[in-house]
């Protein structure tokens, strides 16, 4: 089953779009939300900073669609036009929103910086619309109807948009579309091809009620899965399916829900009161860091060694290997994680060598990757990673790292 048809569109603005600086990942965002709400966007849309692109691709968008949702062009830059356009085409003045300006007065006040014509701007909006709060910063955003369409103009700074649209826009599209109500559960897998993913799911997808299905997503090395399911069907049917997906995944699932992996670790560290340390190699210390960005690492990491050359090994953690093929292989990563193990007295050790470019030894291909975890015994594991770029190959390979650490924590 396929979303709703709904005639939502977003615009974004922004030069830095088009010339491959950053991602439209404002659209991104939107799209996953209203993809929750049964909803799908029929279009993205990006325009350069030109007043005659922006004007043009809002009046374009006045004549098909019933929604479009704009980001960028509301800030104090001179590529900001993005209120000066639509005044010119509601044939109004841009005037100050009071509420704004005393907000970016006091934040002016606060930082020691002066207030001038150009900070002002940024709380200028279209006379003839209507202002919607920005709670994350300083430019607010409006809304008008033009036409049949309902447009909503927003701040392209993520964080400010993102609660933009938590707070106005998704609400006032659920009530204008009065579509159901989608719940949905999610897998993160790892371990698993897309395509396997797929098999494995083919009979639970044949089964489903109409109104029901499956969405898959792959966020290298990750897999994800999503039961998205209309609130109106019975809800005991809709456990009863987790229950069975729960079963056919459980090789591969993580966890349930949206935390990251190096999350989950880390909460299975705290729960069982555990301490870590890593020696890494081919990822570069990329697992430790990893680790070390989730809340609550401090009481369960210790901190690692990242033994890069030969030589580093032998002077970081003893381990003496006469050749750089020799460097990369499971004796050496056993080795790693067993005088790490004696050098710390922490609970669990892991350690990871592999080789992530062209300068791979004869009997290892590029990908290659030798695992070891020790808490009470040792797990050892060979990952062949596909061949990518170099970083995607680091984070696969950390990835791998962490699951294992994970199943170690879990007795799997």
């Amino acid at each position: 089953m396929s979303s709703h048809s709904s005639n939502i569109e977003t615009l974004a603005i922004g030069d830095e779009l088009l010339i491959g600086k950053i991602s439209d990942t404002n659209s991104q965002f939107v799209a996953t939300q209203l993809f929750s709400m049964g909803l799908r966007l029929s279009r993205e849309t990006v325009v350069a900073d030109d007043p005659a692109a922006i004007t043009g691709a809002i009046l374009e968008s006045s004549k098909r669609a019933k929604v479009v949702i704009v980001f960028g062009g509301l800030g104090p830059t001179s590529d900001d036009k993005t209120a000066e356009c639509v005044a010119n085409i509601l044939n109004c003045k841009v005037i100050e929103h009071p509420e704004s300006k005393e907000r970016l007065l006091t934040f002016l006040k606060k930082m020691g910086r002066q207030v001038s014509k150009v900070t002002l701007k940024q709380i200028l909006y279209p006379a003839s619309s209507e202002v919607i709060t920005n709670s994350k910063g300083l430019a607010p955003g409006f809304f008008f109807k033009l036409q049949d369409c309902t447009f909503f103009f927003l701040p392209g700074v993520p964080m400010e948009m993102e609660a933009m649209v938590l707070a106005t826009v998704l609400p006032a599209i659920q009530k204008q579309f009065q579509v159901a109500k989608l719940l949905s559960h999610t897998w993160r897998c790892l371990g698993i091809h897309e395509s396997q993913l797929q098999e494995v799911m083919n009979p639970v997808e044949k089964n489903l009620t109409e109104g029901c299905y499956l969405g898959y997503r792959t966020s290298f090395p990750e897999n994800h899965l999503t039961l998205y399911w209309n609130a109106a069907i019975d809800p005991t049917q809709f456990i009863a399916t987790q229950i069975s997906i729960r079963q056919i995944l459980q090789p591969w699932a993580y966890t349930e829900g949206d935390r990251e992996l190096e999350q989950v670790v880390v909460e299975e560290l705290i729960k069982q009161k555990k301490t870590i340390a890593l020696a890494e190699s081919c990822t570069g210390g990329l697992a430790l860091q990893r680790l070390t960005r989730v809340s609550g690492a401090s009481e369960v990491v210790w901190g690692g060694f990242t033994s890069y050359q030969i030589s580093a090994k032998e002077k970081m953690l003893g381990v003496r290997v006469s050749s750089n093929e020799e460097g990369v292989s499971q004796a050496c990563s056993n080795s790693l994680a067993s005088q790490l193990k004696k050098q710390t007295q922490v609970a669990i050790t892991g350690a990871i060598t592999g080789y992530m470019s062209a300068t791979s030894g004869e009997k290892n291909p590029i990908g290659i990757v030798y695992l070891s975890v020790i808490e009470n015994n040792l797990v050892e594991k060979k990952i062949v990673l596909p061949n990518t770029n170099r970083y995607r190959a680091q984070w696969g390979a950390s990835s791998y790292l962490l699951q294992t650490l994970l199943q170690v924590l879990q007795g799997k």
